[in-house]
């Protein structure tokens, strides 16, 4: 697939207009009695404009190619082709105009009209090269558009925690490797309450299975899965 035309050049060429300061009367006041200034600037003008011609040109050039995918139905793709043919004309025609301004610029004992010509024909040639290119882009863009994103993945919410209980505990991994017996045991009677273990849930929530004797209390070796 081909890219959109890049816009650079366009970029820089709205950039040396406004540098060169060739944007319509107020520039024919500033360069009033200045012959040789207001030559060169239309000399640039005219430049710029040829430039934008040829750009325009190019992006005629490159929606037409995008029609090729239309399989000779008339399509918005053909629309924005025609759009950008026309354009390339406006601009094409806006240069002939910006060098007629300079050539009449060259030849006035006062040339300051002729670079005041040159320089709306050279704004003229770039407008027109940017709805060409803009035509261009959207040309290509309908004819080789970008394939849609994969779907993200369904979120299906927190995973519950997984609780431990005495009764899974893997051989080598008992709950008296797990937690504190001496900090849990409050009153040091060598047994767990269910009072004293009411903050480990590891231990509270199976209190019942892991007393093996059912006495009410949980001893050590009843917490390492002995009796």
């Amino acid at each position: 697939m081909k890219s959109p035309l890049n816009s650079t050049p366009t970029l820089l060429a709205v950039a040396l207009v406004a540098i060169l300061g060739v944007a319509g009367p107020a520039a024919a006041q500033r360069t009033q009695g200045q012959p040789a200034k207001s030559k060169v600037q239309a000399a640039a003008a005219a430049e710029v404009a040829s430039e934008q011609a040829e750009a325009a040109r190019a992006s005629a050039q490159t929606a037409r190619e995008a029609t090729s995918v239309s399989g000779g139905v008339y399509t918005t793709i053909n629309q924005q082709a025609d759009a950008a043919n026309k354009a390339a004309n406006d601009a094409v025609n806006a240069a002939h105009d910006a060098r007629s301004a300079q050539a009449a610029a060259e030849s006035s004992a006062n040339p300051r009209q002729g670079a005041v010509e040159a320089s709306e024909a050279a704004s003229a040639a770039t407008s027109a090269s940017l709805q060409a290119q803009a035509s261009a882009d959207n040309a290509m863009q309908q004819a080789y558009p970008q394939p849609a994103p994969a779907p993200a993945p369904a979120y299906t919410g927190a995973q519950p925690k997984q609780e431990v209980h005495a009764t899974s505990s893997p051989p080598n991994s008992t709950l008296a490797n797990k937690v504190n017996f001496e900090a849990l045991d409050a009153n040091r009677d060598g047994a767990l309450s269910k009072t004293e273990v009411s903050s480990e849930t590891m231990i509270s929530a199976d209190f019942n299975k892991i007393d093996a004797n059912h006495d009410g209390r949980i001893t050590k070796a009843e917490l390492a899965g002995g009796k």
